[in-house]
């Protein structure tokens, strides 16, 4: 998917949101220079082009008892599409994947589990994970701490792109 054209105000209005997405619209018009109603039509475009994909409250994990996350590569016994999207149905269907990436490399996806124990996790992975079709290998990493877990996306203010 090629990449859309941003000015300068716009990579304004996206930096500002990812810090804030509960900024009031006159907050961020003030912030970047601008009356209410073009921000407005600013925020609307981005939301309309699918560069703001949506508006989240992040939880503490621990806080509400899912405070032990892993991650899990999977290995597939066979690369054909249907067995591809056949696994990635299965994992769509899984509260407990908070993400799933397709990769390259030793492992053909990588996911990001969140459960609130080891006894938990050992349900999901025998009662989930290794009934999921294809799969071939799983290797779990258990997250002993986390130093850095950032969802904002650095915009490059730079010069018009």
């Amino acid at each position: 998917m090629p990449e859309m054209k941003l000015d300068v105000i716009d990579k304004k209005i996206l930096d500002i949101l990812q810090e804030n997405g509960r900024l009031s619209n006159n907050e961020l018009a003030r912030r970047i220079g601008l009356t209410a109603t073009p921000t407005l039509e600013r925020v609307r475009r981005l939301e309309r082009d699918g560069i703001i994909k949506g508006y989240r409250t992040i939880v503490d994990e621990e806080k509400i008892g899912k405070g032990l996350t892993v991650f899990v590569s999977i290995s597939l016994a066979m690369h054909k599409l249907q067995a591809v999207e056949e696994f990635c149905d299965e994992v769509d269907k899984m509260p407990e994947v908070l993400a799933c990436y397709h990769t390259t490399g030793e492992a053909d996806f990588l996911l990001k589990v969140v459960v609130s124990d080891t006894a938990d996790y050992e349900y999901v992975m025998w009662q989930k994970l290794t009934r999921l079709p294809g799969v071939q290998h799983i290797h779990s990493m258990v997250v002993l701490s986390t130093r850095k877990d950032e969802t904002k996306i650095p915009i490059d203010m730079g010069d018009e792109s």
